[in-house]
């Protein structure tokens, strides 16, 4: 796959694909009409419709796996806490038998990776298992509702794996094309200004209408989620991030199975959802300019009382 940073910005290539388009157009009806050798004037205006398409479902795949991995992300970071608080607990609860204890002692939890944090839980899981299956340190917290969630996390790893090849695949063909486009967009401005010198009211028409440097912004800080407020159902909350320019939004409503994209691609810095159901909602956001994606804001949650949407 192109890395970005090989490449003008797919907003700038855009940019340039549709100024393009629109002085051959006018070119071709002039007096005497010009149309490049290389491509007809319905081409270019084909060119513009199928990279905003791409680009679209580019960004469409993307926050959908942005989704997904927040959903996975939450699953391990209730494996990691799950975690510590076996070691210690087991510690200190097998205290008088010094096999026992050994074995909680022995777990490690300093994992920052997606499989570490796994690969821990499970290595918990079965020093809990071997120790004392019926054993618990937390009411809610079972040897079964741990293996349970550790099950679930690998089902979430598959989801986020077909989700992240989808917009790998989706960002491939995207860049492709991009990188295709700008090829004929330079090609074109090259034979345009030979055929039109500088100083003519044609050549000085593509030169002042076609951009042909690319500066890139700068880049994009993390999101920052707040206030997020709750009235009567209704759940507002603002959202920023350094030199972006636009936002996705991801929330996980109450009983859902993980996050969904509340929007994929938006100028709005702010999110309002009404008639929200009773619960614990949870919510992301990323910003991003021309240049690409900030990082992700932390998961933010809020509480919709039952008495509220009474």
């Amino acid at each position: 796959m192109v890395s970005m940073a090989t490449m003008n910005s797919i907003a700038f290539i855009t940019e340039r694909l549709q100024a393009t388009c629109s002085t051959q157009q006018n070119l071709s009806t002039a007096t005497p009409p010009w149309v490049w050798s290389q491509k007809t004037v319905p081409s270019w205006a084909a060119e513009v419709t199928l990279l905003e398409q791409l680009r679209i479902a580019e960004i469409t795949k993307r926050a959908e796996w942005r989704a997904t991995a927040a959903t996975w992300d939450g699953d391990l970071a209730i494996i990691a806490r799950i975690t510590r608080d076996v070691k210690r607990e087991g510690s200190f609860a097998f205290r008088g038998d010094a096999v026992k204890r050994e074995l909680f002692r022995a777990l490690r939890t300093e994992a920052r990776s997606r499989d570490d944090i796994y690969n821990q839980g499970e290595a918990a899981r079965a020093a809990w298992a071997l120790v004392d299956p019926l054993w618990t340190y937390e009411e809610d917290v079972t040897l079964g509702s741990f293996g349970s969630l550790l099950a679930v996390a690998l089902t979430r790893k598959s989801t986020h794996q077909t989700a992240l090849t989808a917009w790998r695949s989706a960002a491939a063909k995207l860049r492709n094309k991009a990188l295709a486009v700008d090829a004929d967009n330079v090609a074109w401005y090259a034979a345009a200004t030979r055929q039109f010198r500088a100083g003519t009211e044609k050549g000085d028409l593509i030169r002042s209408t076609v951009p042909t440097t690319y500066r890139p912004p700068p880049p994009v800080g993390q999101a920052v989620i707040a206030p997020v407020m709750v009235a009567g159902g209704t759940i507002h909350f603002d959202c920023a991030a350094a030199h972006a320019t636009r936002f996705a939004y991801l929330h996980q409503p109450p009983g859902a199975p993980g996050f969904a994209v509340l929007a994929a691609d938006t100028t709005e810095a702010s999110v309002t959802l009404a008639n929200q159901p009773a619960g614990v909602h949870r919510f992301q956001a990323v910003g991003r300019n021309s240049g690409g994606d900030g990082p992700a804001s932390v998961v933010v949650e809020v509480t919709v009382a039952a008495q509220q949407v009474a």
